[in-house]
């Protein structure tokens, strides 16, 4: 038989154009209730087919192209249709459904029916009453009503359920009922998460925690996600076609049933295919009928209606933005659907907030002022004022009490612009730091603000135990020792205080306001006390009443060492700064406020100035009246000698001596030892109550494991009895050193850590300049707010730099340990906003950066379909850029609705962090895979981060495609080389579609396995992870196999490394992509153990070793190593047996060989022309395939610049020129870049 390449009688290959008759095609045949006809089909998706046997069990939308042999020609009626006898077919597969897999067979809908969670039956019903037709009906009819118009009328609804119920169970961190079910789409999370409750009448909430989720509507909805995910599996790639039936691309729509034109919604969705308007009258009595359904409804509900739209329309309200899902609000599906009794749906914004009492009752005086100064007036108020007076003098004094003050008000105006930029929930500071600098500084301040109250409570109980201790040496009482008594009664006092805690907050409450009664009159006592003229043995104690000359005397500093050692500046700033921390008490209360946002920042401003007030008269009333030493001896007093024990450091008494010195000052000394009490009392209460509520609301977020035991509250208040347990076990460990200076520098530390987080919050937020950043209250400064944080950090060290190391070590600490957790939650914080800024405004610089050859990275935009189901083309494509470049994995939906955009977006994303590859996932939707992938080269990316390459599949199976199909698949080609892009083709003998095997519910149930544990956001490079195996089914199919067998192989991961060599066929200069892409792949695993092997062609001089030579010194200039250089020769002519093997794969496709029916001209028609002017083209590619098969057989990876197609020439000669030259290889890339350079050799 002659060929149209052949070799003549001299060795010479001529090319001959005469016609010769087509031999039958030999297909695959499928057995039809009509009987064999002979049948291709290709997924729009994949413009490519797939030879396996027919797969029902993936749910896709169906468009048709087929090809037909010339038996088919005889009878153009006998397409492939959906026929009444395909239950043969049907009872072959594991699922039903084929043509539409949205419908189930009536013989599972019952059951799958009682499968479904309580909440999705009732819509399951109604859905389903959809999908069935008469049963009288005519049976081509009622197929064609499955895989016509109305396919896609009917796959809008189910899927859009699907991923409703979906984003609202699975995704949420709370308990969900059945009758309150919230939508959390910020992660995924099954953990039981304490649920507040809200109360209709009290408007507050409950934190019982109750979960509803069993495991079966956990793995239902496990399996919903994976059925998602199966629907996207056919989308484009341009390597396979799947065998399910298609309809020819001549055939007209199936005609769907008539209206019912008494039906006003069949009215309306009749005349929405037909473009035409609605008469007026139906309009009217749809509303009409559903303003009477709307009259059923609850009054309440129906006042948030409006009725000048939908009516399932809700009017603004506050519930409806309220975090805790206190509101309802139709979502947009539920809003578009033709649907009367459409579903409402909880619309949960964010996070795993919980608030409690939203009607609180205290307002700002109550609730704020008298709360925060009973926390301010502690046990330095009474204990130890003077002492610092005596120390420090009254100047510095003074000017410590200012530096504290400063602190704190601007601290306090940092804090309440973000406490007034939205409610607060339990957890007070912690809560507000969490939201605003996200998890990792939440827990490190949640800590931090645990420990500084808890370890504030033995400071205070210090101050107690002391002042006990202290009566019971003037009665020449004791127990053991001066030391170990200090430390017994400490521990009784804490366990004391920790009782009444117990009891309730209600108690402890009425405690506090007993003990600023007593606090209150122990001021005025002081004051009085000092204008009445003291006694002598007052005098003889240091109290000598006011003069000016003790006045001045007392101004000036006089540090000394006393029985706490040596003294300074910070050391007596360390025993007051706690004194004025007290300002974070009111955002402990947050929910017994009336008005929060505008009680915290005027009620604490207040407290603060006032407690400072009292704090500088007190201060200026002791060192007014009092001497720093005093023997205490009324002999010495008459002697004149009250003083000089000051030189040997046997003075009892004075400012300095003394520590009830004001018990001297005031009128009745009792009033002031009970105002002593009272101060120490009242703040170590407020501790231990503030301290585990934080520490509750840090465990409740789940985001450092295994504390969450301590979030269990009791009682209708919530109390953390555990939490006060924990408060008190660590208060104890901290008294036992029975140091009340090194207490003091301790809490010091802690509260100035806490001071510059809230100041670095507030600069975070507002830099950040984010649209969420509005708070109410307006007299702030970002940059005010970033000084005085690092104020905070720089009075830290000069403090004490052993305790600011052991305090900021431990948020460290805190901070990477929930860093590399990576908690999922989601609460919109400043870092987020931050993330967005600093890449748009880096996009935004890139624009202006001028591009340089030097700085030139592969960005590919690589055609998968859904990844997870083309997995070795991902990985081929991440091998390229290794995360220094773009990915854009790209997936266009033809003629299918999107609903499931948002499912496919998260299980995708989650497929990829989990295996580290840094890619972008785009979806598309359009009428066909050339306009969706035109759309996908056009769109992806942003500014001049945009692909440079398209990468797509290539499959030796296109002689199935039909001319439809070859078309666009050129046609990509063609677009992506006019957008000055690189197009890179990946050959693989077996092809890469592995959605026959791939176990999409175990997939989706490891995705959100990983998720909970890991956002994998994390920049760890997949050398450095362990290889994440693929989830797929066992398989008898070699071809599969072989499938799974390459995509493990190129999967990334520290034990996987491909050895061997990699063959670059640099053939011509394209601008040195083709050499460019197998270096970047040798630098990261799996391929760095490879080594790079160059083939070249030789030149005009046909000289081998000059040729050779020449690029060897192009590449040592390149500074790329090779093992060796190849000069080849393909002017050479081929064998026979090559040209008779290229001249079978196009037989059917020349123009002679066609019958007479089928000959037109077209894309996958070879004419005449195309023989003649591109033989001597394909003689060459003939002999470079011979090369190949010879050189390069066993490679690890081969490397070829890719021939370039001819536009307006035939498709088929083009892709027959790539098989013949690919045919046999190992898993080959075919190259081509946009002839710009992309390689120097210049500095």
């Amino acid at each position: 038989m002659d060929h149209p390449l052949r070799k003549n009688d001299d060795g010479q290959v001529t090319v001959n154009v005469v016609g010769h008759n087509a031999p039958q095609n030999t297909h695959r045949e499928h057995e039809h209730h009509s009987g064999q006809q002979q049948e291709y089909r290709g997924s729009v998706d994949s413009l490519s087919p797939k030879k396996e046997a027919g797969n029902v069990n993936r749910s896709r939308s169906r468009v048709g192209f087929a090809l037909h042999s010339d038996a088919d020609e005889a009878d153009e009626e006998k397409r492939v249709i959906v026929s009444d006898q395909d239950d043969a077919v049907s009872e072959r597969t594991p699922r039903t459904g084929a043509v539409n897999p949205n419908f189930m067979a009536e013989q599972e809908e019952d059951e799958e029916h009682d499968r479904l969670p309580p909440i999705r039956r009732q819509a399951s019903k109604i859905s389903s009453s959809r999908h069935h037709l008469d049963g009288n009906a005519d049976p081509a009819a009622r197929h064609r009503f499955h895989v016509g118009s109305e396919t896609m009328m009917d796959t809008l609804h189910k899927p859009v359920e699907m991923v409703m119920n979906t984003l609202r169970r699975i995704t949420s961190t709370d308990s969900i009922t059945s009758h309150g079910v919230r939508r959390n789409s910020s992660h995924v999370n099954f953990r039981d998460a304490p649920t507040p409750r809200l109360d209709g009448k009290k408007k507050t909430a409950s934190f019982a925690v109750e979960s509803h989720i069993s495991m079966e509507d956990v793995q239902h909805e496990l399996a919903d996600r994976a059925t998602a995910m199966q629907r996207g599996i056919s989308f484009p790639c341009f390597e396979l076609f799947d065998e399910d039936e298609e309809l020819d691309e001549d055939r007209s729509l199936p005609a769907l049933p008539a209206p019912d034109m008494d039906d006003p919604v069949q009215v309306r969705r009749s005349h929405r295919r037909s473009k035409a308007r609605i008469p007026s009258t139906s309009v009217f009595d749809q509303m009409t009928a559903r303003a009477g359904s709307l009259a059923s409804l609850p009054p309440h509900m129906q006042r948030r209606f409006s009725m000048g739209f939908d009516p399932l329309e809700t009017l603004p309200s506050a519930l409806n933005y309220d975090e805790a899902g206190g509101g309802q609000r139709a979502t947009l599906d539920d809003l578009r659907r033709e649907k009367e009794n459409a579903e409402n749906e909880l619309v949960r914004q964010t996070g795993n907030e919980n608030f409690v009492n939203v009607d609180g009752k205290l307002g700002w005086i109550q609730g704020v002022v008298l709360w925060t100064l009973q926390d301010m007036w502690a046990v330095q108020l009474f204990l130890r004022l003077a002492w610092m007076n005596a120390q420090a003098g009254m100047g510095l004094y003074t000017v410590i009490v200012l530096i504290t003050l400063i602190l704190a008000l601007l601290t306090t105006l940092s804090m309440s612009a973000i406490t007034t930029n939205g409610d607060i929930g339990v957890g007070g500071t912690y809560y507000m730091m969490a939201r605003s600098l996200g998890p990792q500084f939440g827990a490190a301040i949640g800590v931090i603000i645990t420990l500084a109250n808890t370890i504030n409570v033995s400071l205070n109980v210090q101050g107690f135990a002391d002042l006990v201790t202290a009566l019971l040496s003037k009665s020449n009482l004791h127990m053991i020792n001066h030391l170990d008594d200090t430390r017994i009664i400490s521990v009784m006092a804490i366990v004391v205080l920790t009782g009444f805690a117990l009891l309730g907050m209600v108690i402890a409450s009425r405690l506090k306001w007993l003990c600023l009664l007593l606090l209150l009159i122990g001021v005025g006592d002081v004051i009085v006390g000092s204008i009445v003229p003291p006694n002598k043995e007052d005098e003889a104690r240091g109290f000598v009443g006011y003069s000016s000359g003790l006045f001045w005397e007392n101004f000036q500093p006089a540090f000394q060492p006393d029985q706490f050692g040596a003294q300074d500046f910070m050391t007596v700033f360390a025993v007051f700064f706690p004194s004025l921390c007290g300002i974070l008490a009111g955002t402990s209360i947050t929910g017994d406020l009336k008005d929060p946002a505008g009680a915290i920042p005027k009620g604490t401003i207040v407290a603060t100035l006032v407690a400072a007030i009292v704090y500088l008269i007190l201060g200026w009333v002791s060192a007014s009246v009092t001497l720093r030493h005093a023997s205490g001896s009324v002999a010495d007093l008459e002697l004149g000698n009250l003083t000089h024990c000051r030189f040997d450091m046997s003075c009892k008494d004075g400012m300095i001596n003394n520590m009830e010195i004001m018990g001297v000052i005031g009128h009745w000394e009792p009033i002031i030892y009970a105002a002593a009490f009272a101060s120490t009392i009242s703040t170590s209460v407020g501790c231990i109550h503030f301290a585990p509520k934080v520490f509750q609301a840090l465990c409740r977020d789940n985001i450092i494991p295994g504390i969450h035991y301590f979030g269990k509250g009791y009682g209708k208040h919530d109390e953390p009895y555990r939490g006060y347990v924990l408060t008190m076990l660590i208060g104890v460990i901290f008294l036992m050193p029975s140091d009340f200076q090194f207490i003091s520098n301790v809490v010091s530390n802690c509260y100035l850590a806490t001071f510059a987080l809230v100041n670095y919050a507030t600069f975070d937020a507002s830099f950040s300049q984010a649209p969420g950043w509005r708070p109410i209250f307006r007299y702030y400064n970002m940059w005010l707010s970033l000084a005085t944080a690092i104020v905070c950090f720089g009075f830290m060290f000069a403090l004490d730099w052993k305790s600011a190391i052991i305090a900021l070590g431990a948020v460290g600490l805190v901070y990477l340990f929930v860093f590399y957790k990576k908690p999922q939650v989601n609460w919109g914080t400043s870092g987020q906003a931050n993330i967005y800024r600093a890449a748009l405004t880096d996009t935004y610089k890139l624009q202006k950066t001028p591009e340089h050859v030097k700085t030139y990275r592969p960005q590919i935009l690589v055609l998968t379909g859904l990844p997870c189901v083309r997995p070795a083309l991902v990985y081929m494509a991440n091998a390229i850029t290794r995360g220094t470049g773009l990915l854009v994995c790209g997936h266009v939906m033809v003629h299918e609705p999107i609903a499931d955009r948002s499912t496919l977006e998260q299980e995708t994303y989650k497929w990829f962090f989990r295996r580290k590859i840094r890619a972008f996932y785009e979806i598309y939707a359009a009428a066909d895979t050339e306009e969706g992938t035109r759309a996908l080269i056009q769109t992806s990316g942003l500014g001049k981060l945009r692909p440079n390459i398209v990468m797509m599949g290539y499959h030796r199976n296109w002689t199935n495609w039909n001319e439809d199909s070859m078309e666009e698949y050129i046609n990509v080609i063609h677009y992506a080389f006019d957008s000055r892009r690189g197009v890179i083709l990946f050959y693989a003998r077996d092809g890469f579609d592995i959605s026959d095997v791939v176990n999409f519910e175990q997939l989706v149930n490891d995705n959100n396995i990983s998720a909970s544990s890991t956002d994998g956001s994390d920049d760890t490079e997949p050398d450095k992870i362990q290889a994440i195996p693929l989830e797929v089914k066992p398989t008898d199919d070699p071809i599969l196999k072989a499938r799974v067998e390459l995509a493990e192989k190129l999967e990334p991961g520290k034990k996987k490394k491909i050895v061997g060599e990699i063959h670059v066929w640099w053939l011509y200069d394209d601008g040195g992509l083709t050499l460019l892409v197998p270096y970047l792949m040798t630098q990261k695993s799996p391929w760095s153990g490879c080594k790079l092997k160059v083939f070249c062609l030789i030149g005009p001089d046909d000289n081998a070793d000059s040729a050779r030579y020449n690029m060897l010194q192009l590449l040592e200039k390149f500074r790329i190593a090779v093992v060796d250089v190849v000069a080849i020769d393909i002017d050479t002519q081929p064998s026979q047996e090559s040209l008779d093997d290229f001249n079978k794969l196009i037989f059917k496709y020349k123009y002679e060989n066609m019958s007479a029916r089928a000959r037109a001209p077209g894309p996958a028609t070879i004419m005449e022309s195309d023989m003649l002017e591109y033989g001597k083209r394909t003689i060459r590619s003939i002999r470079l395939h011979e090369l190949l098969r010879e050189h390069s057989s066993e490679s690890v990876l081969n490397v070829l610049t890719m021939p370039l197609p001819k536009q307006n020439r035939a498709a088929t000669l083009y892709l027959a020129i790539l098989d013949m030259m690919t045919s046999g290889l190992p898993p080959t890339l075919l190259i081509r870049g946009n002839q710009e350079n992309v390689l120097t050799y210049y500095c």
